[in-house]
């Protein structure tokens, strides 16, 4: 079965319940950026008191549908995550009419729509600018888990210093990436190309991932530093933030003390 099948048949099978207001395909199948790897998301509009009514009968609905080898309930909202037997990933929120958020049209496709929901939205979202407190943090982490090397070069613990530290540091530059696209959605975790531009992608493909050596390790750190801070400071000078100079000195410092000839804090 493929994901439009599986839409499809969903769409045929929730059509008599009265109770879902509105289902709508969201994520990139509600933005049309879709492929074939894909997960398939679903925003059901249900009235609160029906809420845990559907979300039980739910399970059942998709079951009969297809097989199911995986089913999670989200702790923090009303967010219901199926795996099918043949990998295909459904995930279905559940929301109150008046729980709409930042929905918009352009972000969501109709697959039952009693109460003509999807009129009453925006359009699209507008760009709101770089959140100054979003770019903050991202800095602020960056540094803190940039200076741990020390760490895990004198506890001996390459492994860690190479697979998480990296990680971590990888991941808040292509948070710093994001940012600097200043897109109303951000889109999805597993679809970076459809957010990032070209050159933002060659960049981080440009940065290998360490080998589980002290030297490789040490090297990643200093290259995600080279290609970070020239452009959170551009960002900080842009939006006229104060950039963190006594912790990032700190760092420096104490990088400088620790690390082996030939590498230097050249950033």
């Amino acid at each position: 079965m493929d994901q439009q099948t599986l839409i499809n048949r969903i769409a045929d099978a929730l059509e008599p319940d009265q109770r879902i207001r509105g289902l709508f395909l969201s994520g990139s199948f509600g933005r049309g950026t879709a492929d074939e790897y894909s997960d398939v998301d679903l925003l059901a509009v249900v009235a609160p008191a029906d809420h845990e009514a559907v979300a039980a009968d739910w399970r059942g609905a998709l079951e009969a549908i297809v097989p199911i080898v995986y089913w999670n309930r989200l702790p923090w909202a009303l967010v219901l995550n199926a795996v099918t037997d043949e990998w295909l990933r459904c995930d279905l929120d559940i929301v109150a009419p008046d729980r709409l958020g930042r929905r918009t049209q352009d972000r969501l496709k109709t697959l039952i729509d009693r109460d003509d929901i999807l009129p009453s939205l925006p359009s699209t979202l507008p760009v709101r600018g770089i959140d100054p407190a979003k770019l903050q943090a991202t800095t602020n982490e960056f540094i803190r888990v940039l200076g741990l090397l020390p760490v895990a070069l004198g506890r001996g613990e390459i492994e860690l210093m190479a697979a998480s530290g990296t990680g971590f540091l990888r991941r808040f530059l292509t948070d710093l990436l994001i940012l600097e696209m200043n897109l109303p959605d951000s889109g999805g975790a597993l679809h970076l190309s459809r957010v990032l531009d070209a050159d933002r992608m060659a960049l981080l493909a440009s940065i290998p991932l360490p080998a589980l050596t002290r030297d490789s390790a040490i090297e990643a750190n200093l290259t995600l530093a080279r290609a970070f801070f020239p452009r959170a400071k551009e960002l900080y000078t842009k939006l006229g933030i104060q950039w963190p100079e006594t912790f990032e000195a700190a760092t420096r410092r104490r990088l400088a003390s620790v690390l082996p000839p030939p590498y230097s804090v050249d950033w």
